[in-house]
This record gives C-alpha cells, structure tokens and sequence, in this order.
C-alpha cells in the first residue's frame, strides 16, 4: 500500500512539472531536455557497462548540452552538423588514442542520437497543440494498455521482452489515447478531430514500440529498472522510453502540416 501511494505520489508531481514546464514554453522545455537528456544517457551507460562497454560520460554530456543549446536558439540547420562533428571526434579518438573500443565507439554516438536528440523535440514542438499528443500517445497508452491488459490480457505481446503485457492490453492502449485525444480535441475546440485521431493511434503503436526497445536493452544487461530518480517509477528511461519514440513521430507530423 506505502510503494502504492509513493508511485501515485511521484506521478502527480512528475504530470504536474511536465505539464507547467510545457505551459511555461520553449526555455522550461530546454532544462527539461536537459535534465533528462543527461539523467538519460547516465542510465542507458551504467546498464552498458554490465555488458562491458566503457563509455565516457562527459563527452556525451558536453556534446548533448552543444545539440540542445542549437536546437534552442532555433540553429536547427546544423543539428545534423554537430551530430556529425560529434561522430568523428569519437572516431579519431578511437583510432589515434584508443579512448573507445569499437563497440563502445558506436554506443558513444547512438545514445546521443536516441537519447538526446528526441528530447530535443520537445522544445521545438514548444507553442503547438500537438504537443500534448507526445504525452497522450505516451502515457495515455501506457495507462489505457496497463488497466485494459490487467482486466482482459490472456494472450503475451512479446513475452521475451516484457512478460506483463498483453495483446489485448496494446489493443487497448491504442483505444485509450484515440479517445484521450478526442476528448482533448473537443477541450481545446479543435476542428480536426479525425486527423489528430488518427495521428494519436499510430502514435500509440510507435509509443510501444519505444517501450519495448528499451526494455530490451534491460533485458541484454539483465536490468530490472534504469535507475531510480522516480521513486516507484524507476528512472528516467523507465518513464520516458516512449517519449523517446513518439516526440521524433509527433515532430515530424507538426513539420508536415
């Protein structure tokens, strides 16, 4: 009953936070990415060197912080330039000074690009409406899958990856953030109910998805939780690990429209 209310506790104040910061606008949502980008990448490293790889954390940070400060002053023409700067200086460390293994190297450059720059996402998403479907498709669906899959899951989504859910509980996920967002769509008097309908369902799918690729590098590292920032939550990429999927989708989808 105590880890019971712990969790609800943690989660009001964490919905809280993150919808005030989204409020506030795009410099909240920079600390956001920030914190979350760095908490992030120190527990996606710590669980990678149960499998022996030896990243260094510092010039993940160093790099992460220079790719959100660019995306934050709008210099959103030369992301792929620093991701790509970053990508080299890691290599020449590999091959002249023997900083990082191969393996090492590669997850060096990836958390960056996983991690960081999908949070990044948030902040240029900051002043539309469709970035509240980051957090519906998220953890409207999470919600939605959990209480439907607790009631009527028999059949295993993916066993191997995450033994708790269900086929019936993705369905409901699904179900849950379309009508999440229909109602959201009549609060805000918006007019087009059936697109953003349409765009919260695939964004549900791709919101699992995210979940399960992370709970597969638990699985790899023989991790149960990323860290435990979030007291009855777990970490950062516990909470979040959809978010890292569906903020690039709802980006991407705001880009176009």
């Amino acid at each position: 009953m105590k880890n019971l209310i712990i969790r609800a506790l943690t989660g009001i104040v964490l919905v809280a936070v993150l919808i005030g910061f989204t409020i506030l606008g795009k410099t909240y949502l920079l600390f956001l990415s920030a914190f979350l980008s760095l908490v992030g990448i120190y527990e996606f490293f710590n669980i990678m060197k149960k499998l022996e790889y030896k990243p260094n954390y510092l010039l993940a940070f160093i790099f992460s912080l220079l790719l959100l400060l660019t995306v934050y002053f709008g210099y959103t023409n030369i992301e792929s330039s620093i991701i790509l700067v970053y990508t080299l200086f890691v290599m020449i460390m590999m091959t002249f000074f023997d900083l990082f293994d191969h393996k090492t190297a590669f997850l060096q450059i990836f958390v960056v690009t996983y991690i960081t720059l999908s949070f990044s996402r948030l902040i240029l998403l900051s002043g539309s409406v469709l970035i509240w479907l980051v957090y519906i498709t998220s953890w409207g669906t999470d919600t939605f899958a959990y209480l439907v899959g607790s009631v009527f899951g028999k059949h295993k989504l993916i066993e191997k990856l995450s033994p708790k859910k269900s086929i019936e509980g993705a369905i409901g996920g699904v179900i849950g953030a379309a009508i999440l967002t229909y109602i959201f769509a009549i609060v805000f008097k918006l007019d087009n109910k059936m697109q953003l309908i349409i765009i919260a369902s695939i964004g549900s799918v791709i919101s699992q998805i995210g979940d399960l690729c992370a709970s597969k590098f638990k699985r790899l590292s023989d991790t149960k939780d990323y860290g435990t920032i979030f007291l009855g939550h777990g970490g950062v990429l516990d909470r979040f690990d959809s978010v890292l999927f569906t903020a690039p989708y709802i980006y991407l989808i705001y880009s176009f429209l």
